[in-house]
């Protein structure tokens, strides 16, 4: 299964796999630098956020048909925005922006000493990922370009954007 998939090629990983990988110098000083003190950081929910942007979309789509839409406009929104609003709050956590209880503790915050350091590569591998491109597409654009598929692979696993396919609980 493949990226497209909605699988990572890294979950085939074998567990001496996954050991090489987590004990390149690279991760390591990442999941260190990931495990900063978060005691004063707010911890919020996904799930309440994306609720209060439903009922927001909801309104305003409303207002301008003239009528309240009442589901179908909940509908309209997790239909039409969970994915990206999902992705991007994937991307405030890994950042250390904002800590939301769905995504790993311990991913909050692991890209910042990428940001911090400057790190060229891993900035266009998270522009990519933002933009809404896949494992797949971003190793195919490495290939293309000539870079080192080992930093590129390195970055998508401390990405890990398998974390943010999450399911609405829209019923």
């Amino acid at each position: 299964m493949g990226a497209l998939d909605g699988h990572s090629s890294y979950d085939q990983l074998s567990g001496r796999q996954v050991g090489l990988l987590l004990s390149s110098p690279r991760i390591q000083n990442r999941l260190l630098m990931s495990q900063v003190c978060t005691l004063d950081v707010e911890v919020l929910s996904l799930y309440e956020a994306a609720l209060q942007e439903a009922r927001r979309h909801r309104w305003i789509e409303s207002q301008k048909r003239g009528c309240d839409l009442g589901d179908q406009g909940f509908r309209e929104w997790y239909d039409c925005y969970w994915a990206i609003y999902i992705r991007y709050r994937h991307l405030e956590h890994l950042l250390g922006d904002r800590q939301w209880l769905e995504f790993d503790s311990a991913a909050f915050g692991v890209l910042t000493p990428l940001v911090r350091n400057q790190d060229e590569l891993a900035a266009e591998v998270v522009e990519l990922y933002r933009q809404g491109w896949e494992n797949l597409d971003i190793l195919n654009w490495a290939i293309r370009a000539g870079l080192d598929l080992n930093q590129v692979k390195e970055c998508l696993i401390v990405i890990n954007m398998n974390d943010a396919r999450i399911d609405h609980r829209l019923n």
